[in-house]
């Protein structure tokens, strides 16, 4: 009989060759199904049966949500029942409920269940009413790797460590302001920050970061770049255009006090002013191993002719910041491109001051067919400081 049940018996032993696959594989392919399917496969052999109740990742998603209301059953049950029958290490634990309302004391108990496990990846993302107040079981879990939280209230205690935190995501997500205190994460290499508020009390000891993105969650200055040892070490930074916003907020220096490790910079909501150019251009300028640069989107603050006549006019008389500022960068990317007279203007000055220029790629909204070639032909004529620049126009 085949290893996996009696449904087999009769088939081509070629197809039940699956049954003799790895565990890790078999683990993996119930990972990729929705998590309901992944749970029938118990009743089909002993040995798919182990599987299930051993499968080190755990996804709870919209699927699994969808599925429940169909049934008109509890999801927090379901869960628990779940957790409870689980014999194995629990290494990932996601749950993503963005319509699905579970109750404070029903994600605790979640969360309890699985940080007894050895977890190393958590993911949780909880549609209530109110925002949801992380529970204190989680900073326990010395082994997590990977933490991204949404839609909570978290509160650390002073002198937490996750020493082996490698990425930390927080997205809309409120600090508690209470007190200050100190996080330490040696090993973390990626933080996202996103619609937060108060992370300003939080200090963060991380001496292997590399990737940071701040999108609408703190107030940063120059004097950040200078002093903090976070901002000087990082080689991959994303900012919005409220960042570069608050930069302008005080007086602007021509240079900053220590040069930066910056190697590619992405700005995102890009609100075109004198104002937030010079602001970029000062970080390109202080970033001398920076060669990617990025610009998700290119928003007009202003339609009228006076503000589009002042951007132009600094341009052109600030070759010489310009030319410094993108003189390593071999790849530009300009996404949600719209064809205005302001983008093209970016597009033309960017070719224009960047020798080492390889890449310029510039990822389109929906536009006409005929308008799209009108705006190829125009990039095409602009004229290019680097002779191997090429333009991909998607």
């Amino acid at each position: 009989m085949s290893r996996c049940g009696r449904r087999m018996v009769s088939c081509d032993p070629s197809k039940s060759i699956v049954c003799d696959l790895p565990t890790d594989i078999l683990h993996r392919i119930l990972e990729l199904m929705p998590i309901k399917y992944a749970a029938r496969t118990s009743t089909l052999s002993k040995q798919w049966s182990q599987l299930w109740y051993k499968l080190p990742h755990l996804v709870f998603d919209h699927l699994f949500f969808q599925y429940v209301s169909n049934i008109g059953d509890s999801a927090a049950r379901i869960i628990r029942k779940i957790l409870m029958q689980h014999t194995g290490p629990i290494l990932g634990f996601h749950l993503v409920s963005e319509t699905h309302v579970l109750s404070q004391s029903d994600v605790d108990k979640c969360i309890i269940l699985a940080s007894n496990r050895g977890i190393q990846k958590l993911t949780l993302n909880v549609a209530n009413d109110e925002l949801y107040t992380l529970s204190d079981s989680i900073f326990t879990c010395a082994m997590l790797t990977h933490l991204k939280l949404s839609r909570c209230i978290v509160k650390f205690p002073d002198g937490t460590q996750f020493p082996n935190l490698v990425s930390l995501q927080l997205e809309d997500a409120a600090i508690d302001r209470s007190k200050e205190t100190t996080l330490i994460l040696p090993m973390l290499e990626t933080l996202e920050l996103k619609f937060c508020v108060d992370v300003d009390y939080v200090h963060i000891v991380s001496p292997k970061l590399v990737n940071l993105s701040m999108l609408s969650s703190y107030t940063i200055t120059f004097k950040c770049f200078n002093v903090n040892m976070i901002f000087r070490k990082i080689k991959h930074l994303c900012l919005d255009g409220s960042s570069l916003k608050n930069l302008e907020s005080v007086p602007m220096p021509d240079r900053l006090d220590v040069s930066l490790n910056l190697q590619s910079l992405k700005i995102c909501e890009l609100k075109i002013s004198v104002k937030r150019i010079i602001c970029a251009l000062c970080l390109l300028r202080n970033s001398p191993n920076l060669i990617e640069l990025d610009i998700d989107e290119v928003v007009k603050v202003d339609k009228t002719v006076y503000h589009t006549t002042e951007l132009l006019d600094y341009l052109s008389k600030a070759e010489k910041e310009v030319s410094e500022a993108l003189k390593l960068v071999r790849t530009v990317r300009l996404g949600k491109f719209k064809g205005t007279s302001t983008e093209m203007y970016l597009i033309q000055v960017i070719l224009a001051h960047s020798p080492k220029l390889e890449r310029m790629i510039i990822q389109q909204k929906m536009q006409k067919l005929e308008r799209c070639d009108e705006i190829l032909k125009e990039l095409i004529s602009y004229h290019r400081a680097s002779l191997n620049a090429e333009i991909k126009y998607t």
